[in-house]
């Protein structure tokens, strides 16, 4: 199709006339949305790198998926979220395909973990745990198996989404048998890959891209090369995704997980074999025994506390348990397939381990939890490998989300990845943030770190709270600050109070929605990719400038790359980062042109600070004050 003909048949699809206003409710043609379909369609035709920051409201999915339908090119767009994957795939691309005369075959594909494995849940139900309501969700799963197409875990209700149960009944790349597998005929992750193969429009998201990427293991490769077109939605994520990707760990959890099958063969095939059981044995111990270590550490930084004695010499009683371990493995190989597996994991976790033992340029950090820890390795940088892997495929690359720069500028952005001089576009939102919203840093709080911090939180949140008659989300750094406002509040509030945690993040959205003066309190995970329009959302107050934690293993290795060239984590990592996060956030209060609203950032430090400007430089042009009853009078006119 021809340059010229694509740009007017994707200029008359968005028109004022076009299909998407005579055939989806409510949409509304702008200017805005046709200035990046058409960009798209450039770096679509040029084999061009596009960039693109497209606020809150420009229709940014259909900008892109118009383009891509109407090309006829092969393309492949990843999402954040699989949420939004599913979203995309479930609702936007089947509205935008029933307009279509001939429409392009569609495929959503997600990671390993997603899709049910009859082979493991099989196995699971034949030696079924004690725990009476983990069994309870192992025999709804199967009830569901017994009649699902697509094995997608997402079709799921009855059990939680962070079911250990679901973990269970799935497979991992180390577990998985392949064409050995006796399920191999029914395998719901193979239809899935199958499909995709065919598909002219594959959705997938960005964890798995960037772990076919890194480890070549997802099966989507053989769709890549036949690529003319990559998009990339949500694209602020990418850097993060990518560096942990490129990481490689050795966890407790995996070493123990070699134990296991090392003990379940001499159990079955192998009980011929004593010295199989013994090495278990000894590996399970020398894990055991370095976590005890780790935990005695108090430290994070693996070249702080490789160096005490304790820590030497678990780690080298490891590094000779796990070479025992792959030695009397190899003598038993092809007797059992379980133990052969083992075999290869344990050939892969001592490779892994030597990173440990000799350091050399990677960020090397240690994360202990409840009984489990994991060494991690990551590189100081990805941008050489990304810019390998886009010179492989003589295609369009398309980056977007509403926050993908710092003060106009997407150079941090940019670095990470390695792109080569790609087209910039900052397209601003179409909403009337002056007089849509109003923007509190309130007076006279404490700074974060004070002991009366939880106290001042409250009551700035009762009032808020109070005068918006609920409709208010609380956003928190922390869980421990979530958790201590929470109760505060809940003494004095009368009002419904939904603490993330208390049911799946769907579920506390939709009962925030359905009672209409509910007050919502939520971390991370409620910062981005929340949708709530109108009157049921009037105020969003937001505790404190959303810093990563320096010892955070993405943030170490990315500060260890500055610190390398003699520059300045805090300015170059911390604080682009907590922009683009407090954008995310903010960005949780208008989703509409009629909603109005109240946001409220309760940490001084945002104007008493000469990193603050640039926060604020970056957020959308919002009326300001400083006076908290201004804010409270507005949001009871409300």
């Amino acid at each position: 199709m021809a340059s010229s003909r694509l740009h007017k048949e994707v200029a008359l699809a968005l028109g004022d006339q076009g299909m998407l206003s005579q055939g989806i409710a409510g949409f509304r043609s702008r200017q805005v949305q046709h200035t990046l379909a058409q960009a798209l369609v450039d770096a679509l035709q040029s084999h061009k790198t596009l960039v693109a920051e497209a606020g809150t409201g420009i229709g940014k999915t259909f900008a892109y998926l118009v383009p891509a339908l109407l090309s006829g090119k092969r393309t492949l767009v990843s999402t954040g979220s699989k949420n939004l994957q599913d979203q995309l795939f479930l609702k936007d691309l089947p509205a935008l395909l029933a307009l279509l005369e001939r429409p392009p075959k569609v495929a959503l594909l997600k990671g390993r973990s997603n899709y049910l494995c009859h082979y493991h849940l099989n196995r699971r139900l034949a030696d079924l745990p004690d725990d009476t309501t983990l069994v309870d969700e192992l025999m709804r799963i199967r009830h569901w198996a017994n009649g699902t197409v697509s094995g997608d875990f997402a079709e799921i209700t009855s059990v939680p989404e962070d079911s250990l149960a679901l973990v269970m009944a799935g497979s991992t790349n180390d577990n998985c048998l392949g064409r050995k597998c006796p399920e191999f005929d029914r395998c719901c992750l193979r239809k899935a890959r199958e499909k995709a193969l065919d598909a002219d429009l594959v959705v997938v998201n960005h964890h798995l891209f960037f772990a076919d990427m890194a480890l070549k293991e997802t099966g989507f490769a053989e769709i890549l090369p036949s690529c003319e077109l990559f998009i990339f939605d949500e694209a602020h994520q990418l850097p993060d995704i990518a560096l942990n990707h490129f990481a490689t760990s050795v966890s407790s959890r995996q070493l123990l997980d070699v134990a296991r099958e090392m003990l379940r063969a001499y159990a079955t095939a192998l009980r011929d074999c004593r010295q199989i059981q013994s090495a278990a044995s000894r590996l399970q111990a020398v894990v055991a025994d370095l976590h005890d270590a780790l935990v005695s550490a108090h430290s994070t930084d693996w070249r702080q506390i490789r160096e005490q004695a304790s820590i030497a010499d678990s780690v080298r009683n490891l590094a000779e348990a796990l070479g025992f371990a792959r030695r009397i493995l190899e003598t038993q190989l092809s007797r059992d397939e379980g133990a052969d597996h083992a075999f290869e994991r344990a050939c892969l976790l001592e490779g892994r381990l030597s990173a440990f033992l000799a350091p050399g340029q990677a960020s090397l950090t240690v994360e202990c939890h409840r009984g489990h820890f994991t060494l991690r390795s990551s590189p100081l940088s990805v941008a050489k490998e990304c810019q390998g892997y886009y010179q492989q495929f003589k295609a369009g690359w398309v980056f977007t989300s509403a926050t993908l720069t710092v003060a106009d500028r997407f150079d941090h952005f940019i670095d990470a990845l390695g792109l080569k001089e790609p087209v910039e576009l900052i397209l601003d939102s179409p909403f009337d943030y002056p007089n849509q919203a109003l923007l509190c840093v309130p007076r006279y709080l404490p700074e974060p770190g004070r002991a009366e911090v939880a106290d001042r939180l409250t009551e700035v949140a009762l009032e808020l709270c109070r005068a918006a008659r609920g409709r208010t989300f609380l956003l928190f750094t922390s869980y421990q600050m979530m958790h201590q406002v929470g109760e505060r509040l809940a003494r004095r509030l009368d009002l419904p109070i939904l603490v993330q945690g208390m049911g799946s993040k769907r579920t506390l959205l939709s009962r925030f929605t359905q009672l209409g003066n509910a007050v919502l309190l939520g971390t991370a995970s409620f910062w981005e990719g929340v949708d709530v329009r109108g009157k049921a959302l009037s105020c969003v107050m937001i505790d404190k400038l959303p810093f990563a934690s320096p010892d955070d293993p993405l943030v170490k290795a990315r500060s260890d790359a500055v610190k390398l060239r003699n520059g300045d984590p805090f300015t170059e990592v911390l604080v682009p980062g907590a922009v683009i996060a407090l954008k995310q956030g903010v960005g949780r209060l208008i989703r509409g042109e009629s909603d109005r609203g109240v946001l409220v950032i309760a940490d001084p430090r945002l104007v008493s600070r000469p990193y603050g400007a640039l926060f604020l430089s970056s957020l959308p042009p919002m009326a300001r004050t400083r006076d908290l009853e201004r804010a409270v009078a507005m949001l009871e006119e409300l």
